[in-house]
């Protein structure tokens, strides 16, 4: 028979995303010591206490792992754990908020870009009409502007607040007319 200890491992390790040890400590707001002995061989009792079991199916459950696995390892019969894992799934965001570092096109190509959208708003359009489609193919918008194709020089100014150019995807204003 597999111990608790490598059960709530094994589940922590089939976590979509992956979520390591150190990962999981801090998500339920613990000390790496104090979680990792529960899946180390230190642990020697046969069930985890429920209390934690329901705070490490919550965060799992983030992570694509049925929150009722999780309480099993707290000695609960397959029946039992249901209505845990429903509470659980319950509680869950609808939405998770994670923040990516985001290199978008120069502001011309962005403008070029939204007045081609544009033009598939038809006149007469509520703002909430309009947002929806022009949310519906603001992907599409942004596909087309093309990869952004970034030199050594441009990435060591990204450090520096300049406005970084892709002489591939983006377009540079054109200088104004001089006037002799």
């Amino acid at each position: 028979m597999t111990s608790v200890n490598t059960k709530l491992r094994d589940l922590r390790t089939s976590a979509s995303p992956k979520l390591s040890v150190r990962g999981m400590a801090a998500a339920l707001d613990m000390p790496l010591g104090t979680y990792s002995a529960y899946e180390s061989s230190r642990y020697k009792k046969p069930l985890l206490p429920l209390d934690f079991a329901r705070r490490v199916a919550t965060v799992l459950a983030q992570h694509k792992v049925d929150p009722a696995e999780v309480m099993k390892l707290a000695g609960l019969s397959g029946e039992e754990a249901e209505p845990e894992a429903r509470e659980i799934e319950a509680q869950r965001p609808a939405f998770i908020s994670i923040t990516l570092p985001v290199i978008l096109p120069s502001e011309v190509a962005l403008r070029d870009m939204f007045r081609s959208l544009l033009v598939l708003v038809p006149e007469g359009a509520t703002k909430d009409e309009a947002a929806a489609i022009l949310a519906r193919r603001l992907p599409t918008g942004l596909a087309a502007c093309g990869p952004l194709s970034l030199d050594q020089a441009t990435v060591a100014s990204l450090g520096g607040g300049e406005a970084v150019q892709s002489p591939a995807t983006d377009h540079r204003e054109p200088p104004p007319p001089s006037r002799i």
